[in-house]
């Protein structure tokens, strides 16, 4: 017990030697270790005199990733230690690297990227996606009273907010570009269409009242239809993104819409009708196609 005591004192160790003990086996501190979260990672080596192949298989299945036997063999040791602290440096290395680039990805392209889920290759696909836009009304005005200081942490404190709740929605955060937001629903987390539709919804609601607490004014478009979906770009640079008539569409509505309002077409309508009350409103033209198309907000 005095061994978790220190194993989960800060500073953390870097590698755990375990030697045998009275009382809790060596092998069920190691087990404990690996139930903890900061205790988890932490290299460990078994010493001790126990030579049999099972006690060697128990001290692995542990969580061990060394096993030196008694009599041992000091620089052999220290060459093993050495080996598993540069390990250890290596993979916090490239965890922090992730964690970085991460940044740069939504969280569900990023989980299905790193899960082996989707591959990193030039590639698409069709598939019927809800869009929604949002950005800030009179962003522009805004933005030319204030100097740069102060509007990057204005613009970044509210580009935050609408991330977190986009997050907390299970939307996939394609873009921010200036002031406006793009999300879609479908891929790669995906329920039914009607499903993805109600949360796209959901989550820009939660935007236009999130925004009002923190005093911006936004206002949205909702479009659900068939869009092409995938990475686009080079072999050495790629976007993973989605395009065609339907996106198109979307931003068409977001800048159709009113002020803290979501404007949301006919097809999304269809699918959230039943469960969300809504109000008809102008038909909307969009260039190069020349039917007109039906609008809503909801109530």
């Amino acid at each position: 017990m005095i061994a978790l005591k220190i194993a989960q004192s800060e500073p953390y160790p870097d590698l755990i030697l375990l030697v045998v003990m009275t009382g809790m086996s060596g092998f069920e501190v190691a087990r404990e270790l690996q139930t903890r979260p900061y205790t988890n990672q932490i290299p460990i080596i078994f010493l001790t005199g126990k030579t049999d192949a099972e006690s060697i298989a128990k001290g692995f299945a542990a969580g061990g990733v060394g096993y030196v036997t008694k009599p041992f063999n000091p620089n052999e040791l220290q060459a093993r230690i050495k080996t598993h602290l540069k390990l250890k440096a290596m993979r916090e290395k490239l965890e922090n690297l992730s964690r970085k680039l991460g940044k740069y990805l939504s969280p569900t392209v990023y989980d299905s990227i790193f899960s082996g889920e989707k591959d990193v290759k030039i590639e698409s696909y069709r598939k019927v996606l809800s869009v929604c836009f949002t950005d800030i009304v009179s962003f522009t005005n805004t933005a030319e009273s204030m100097d740069h200081h102060e509007l990057t942490k204005w613009l970044n404190g509210y580009l935050n907010e609408m991330a977190i709740i986009t997050i907390k929605h299970k939307g996939t955060l394609d873009k921010f570009f200036g002031d406006a937001v793009m999300v879609f629903y479908g891929d790669p987390i995906s329920s039914r269409i009607e499903i993805d539709a109600l949360n796209c919804i959901k989550m820009a609601q939660e935007m236009i009242e999130k925004a009002k607490e923190i005093g911006v004014n936004i206002r949205g478009g909702i479009n659900t239809g068939m869009c092409t979906i995938g990475n686009f770009g080079s072999d050495d640079r790629m976007d993973y993104t989605i395009i065609g008539k339907e996106v198109n569409l979307a931003s068409r509505l977001e800048s159709n819409s009113k002020p803290g309002r979501i404007l949301f077409s006919e097809t999304t309508y269809e699918m959230i009708k039943d469960t969300i009350n809504c109000t008809s409103h102008d038909q909307v033209q969009m260039k190069g196609i020349d039917r007109e198309f039906k609008t809503y907000f909801v109530d």
